[in-house]
């Protein structure tokens, strides 16, 4: 193995320093990029990830250091070229990277070379192998380079340098393409710093993509408990509501208690609350979540007291009056349990009648009922 001097074990350290105390969610690799450029001695670096549109690539990031353009510039550039792809373009596929070439450093000879027995700069008659490409493939892809690639590099003067790379990957998922480009080859010393970053630039990504589909998941578990139409609620062990859907946080205040009641019984393996139900989430690293839904008769019709609130444009306390009338209450037990005037509740009646375009209770009553 190449023995690494103190200059060496200091890069390596400032890099992996750097990965792991940049803000989780910041962009972490837009201020690596001069760093990398500067320890592997290379007159360029440059990292970029890609995603896979239903009829093109795009790029969704590109970062660069040593080149005469702008970041946007770049991104313009790389997505200019991506826009003319529908199929892999150069010596991987970016939708499902060959095995060989994941998460390893890879030193290539410049694309100007195109005359060379084999892609790789040092590894001889088995470069191909090392690339996961077949005998039977390699015309094809010799061919699809030429005629892409090419073009590229040509657009960034970059056709005469020479390339070491590593594709970062999660299984078969490309997270980035980080490399560094120059005129001269790259050394076997150089070759191994990439390879020895390539663990912390994975950790980091691999994070990274958590966190956007911790998001993105989210948001699917919101549009999921909404759909519903019924109270819904994430709820910790510990007792505390984590999430609540719309019609659950209609109720939220005088059902927390049988929530946490609801928990503990799941828990303990008793019988739950007729028209309740518990389902634990379990999430590693995280202490147990419990979905709780309430399908009992009291909730359906505060979930619909709600949604038809929301329809009709009523007010927090006309929903309050709507939600008495479908029980049957009178003017004057509902003020009284409202601790308001009977005229006032009169008046809150009358408005909740005109926003439903309901005639008189009964139309009312009956109008709540019929809506979906």
């Amino acid at each position: 193995m190449i023995p690494l001097d103190s200059m060496d074990k200091a890069f390596l350290a400032d890099i992996q320093g750097r990965l792991d105390t940049i803000e989780p969610g910041a962009d972490v690799l837009h201020p690596l990029m001069d760093a990398l450029r500067e320890g592997l001695r290379a007159e360029r670096a440059v990292a970029y990830g890609i995603e896979l549109a239903p009829d093109h690539y795009a790029a969704s990031f590109c970062h660069g250091s040593g080149f005469a353009q702008s970041q946007s510039e770049l991104m313009g550039i790389l997505n200019g070229f991506l826009n003319q792809q529908p199929n892999p373009w150069g010596y991987f596929d970016p939708a499902r990277p060959a095995a060989p070439q994941r998460n390893r450093a890879l030193h290539f000879r410049p694309h100007a070379e195109t005359e060379a027995p084999a892609p790789l700069h040092d590894t001889g008659s088995a470069a191909w192998r090392r690339l996961g490409i077949s005998a039977t493939e390699q015309a094809q892809v010799r061919e699809r380079v030429h005629e892409g690639v090419t073009t590229l590099y040509r657009q960034l003067r970059m056709e005469h340098m020479f390339q070491l790379r590593t594709l970062v990957c999660e299984d078969s998922a490309m997270l980035a393409w980080i490399g560094a480009l120059r005129s001269e080859p790259f050394t076997p010393r150089e070759q191994r710093l990439l390879q020895e970053l390539v663990p912390s630039l994975h950790r980091r990504l691999e994070l990274e993509t958590r966190l956007r589909e911790a998001g993105l998941l989210g948001t699917a578990l919101e549009a999921a408990l909404e759909a519903l139409g019924q109270p819904a609620y994430v709820v910790s062990s510990k007792g505390r509501v984590a999430y609540a859907n719309s019609a659950g946080r209609a109720q939220l205040e005088q059902v927390a208690p049988s929530l946490v009641e609801a928990v503990r019984r799941h828990a303990q393996g008793e019988a739950l609350p007729s028209g309740t139900s518990v389902t634990l989430l379990q999430v590693r690293g995280l202490c147990p979540h419990y979905l709780v839904v309430d399908r009992s008769v009291e909730a359906q019709t505060g979930a619909k007291v709600h949604m038809l609130a929301t329809r009709w444009g009523l007010t927090g306390r006309e929903a309050e009056v709507l939600e008495h009338i479908i029980q049957g209450t009178s003017n004057k037990v509902i003020a009284a349990r409202l601790g308001c005037a009977e005229r006032t509740v009169e008046v809150h009646v009358t408005h909740v009648l005109n926003k439903a375009d309901a005639e008189s209770r009964s139309a009312l009553i009956a109008k709540f009922f019929q809506a979906s």
